[in-house]
């Protein structure tokens, strides 16, 4: 059993890591940390843990050395923290943007927590994608939920070589995606019927998109990412389009799509003619791990239009730690995230 600590463990992201790891046959969860909740039990905040931990809440400050560590505090908060904590564990797998990007693009997007210079290189956790790096990664960055989804979308086009460098997504989320620290937008009244664009440009996964992309085709694309809050709580449907770089066929894209996820046990793709519903969806994915895409060719005006939906708080998050971990330490890659979801929900 490998001895795992989650620092910032009382916020959406935090409790579904919780809940997938006290569930874990090859992990156990010897600490979890929190500045709101020290001394509460773990199911103060997270009512779906109830019977599942005798675990309280410790203060950030108490955090002892553990052999993997989940950090899930909010953005700038490890790389507060990065003197503390980089020595209590002899693995860190962040689910934050501090370490996601390379540093030229760190400094660009988020320069309000610049980065230390002696800052170790994080593993992009796209276990899709990046699966050869993480057994032997010692730090791991989780991607953030929307550029998650669009990269699924994207890259089998760039590697494949069928799309133009420039690329549109437009992404749909729910409100859990903004975290559970309420903000006047974030307030009921304000947000269950909500259905508007609140980022049209300039929105940090854009430089997400750009240079993870870059990093695994060598292709640095211009993407114009847009991000829309719809009224969900759970769930994120991201829409790509690409131009063809080439006269193509309608079968091509699909071709290219299914041979990159062939093999990838979280990546359904969704056919013509196999399902009453033809396009994905985020409801049915709610606290699962998986993927589920579409692809769709304008032949006349030689576009791509590639669907992709998950959960953000799952699959966009604490479900690919997971998945991440287990490949770190060598366990079989599904391990706890068996979820198949419900429906109707």
């Amino acid at each position: 059993m490998t001895r795992v600590a989650v620092l910032g463990a009382s916020g959406y992201t935090g409790g579904e890591v919780l809940r997938l790891l006290l569930a874990h046959p090859g992990v156990e969860v010897v600490q979890a940390t929190s500045g709101q909740f020290a001394g509460k039990r773990l199911d103060f905040p997270h009512p779906s843990l109830r019977g599942m931990s005798p675990l309280r809440f410790v203060p950030h400050e108490a955090l002892e050395p553990c052999e993997l560590l989940v950090s899930c505090l909010p953005q700038g908060g490890l790389l507060q923290r990065w003197a503390q904590v980089r020595g209590l564990a002899d693995r860190i797998v962040d689910l934050s943007a501090d370490f996601r990007l390379d540093p030229v693009d760190h400094a660009r997007w988020y320069a309000k927590h610049p980065r230390p210079e002696d800052a170790p290189r994080f593993v992009y956790a796209l276990p899709e994608w990046t699966a050869g790096e993480l057994p032997e990664a010692r730090y791991v960055a989780v991607p953030g939920c929307m550029a998650h989804a669009a990269l699924l979308g994207i890259l089998p086009l760039v590697r494949a070589g069928l799309v133009k460098p420039e690329l549109v997504v437009d992404a749909k989320t729910g409100s859990s995606g903004g975290g559970a620290t309420p903000d006047r937008s974030s307030h009921h009244p304000e947000r269950a019927s909500a259905l508007r664009c609140y980022r049209p440009v300039g929105h940090r996964h854009t430089g997400e998109i750009e240079n993870v992309v870059e990093r695994l085709t060598r292709t640095r694309p211009s993407v114009h990412f847009s991000a829309t809050a719809v009224p969900n709580v759970r769930g994120i449907l991201a829409t790509v389009h690409g131009f063809a770089a080439r006269p193509l066929d309608e079968n091509e894209p699909l071709r290219a799509i299914a041979t990159a996820y062939r093999e990838k046990p979280f990546v359904r793709l969704i056919r013509p003619n196999t399902s009453a519903s033809p396009f994905p969806e985020p409801g049915p994915l709610q606290g699962t791990n998986y993927c589920d895409l579409a692809v769709d060719v304008d032949t006349e005006r030689q576009r791509i239009v590639v669907n992709v939906a998950i959960d953000n708080l799952v699959k966009g998050a604490a479900g690919t730690a997971v998945h991440a971990i287990n490949l770190m330490l060598g366990r079989p890659e599904t391990e706890g995230l068996g979820f198949r979801g419900l429906h109707p929900i």
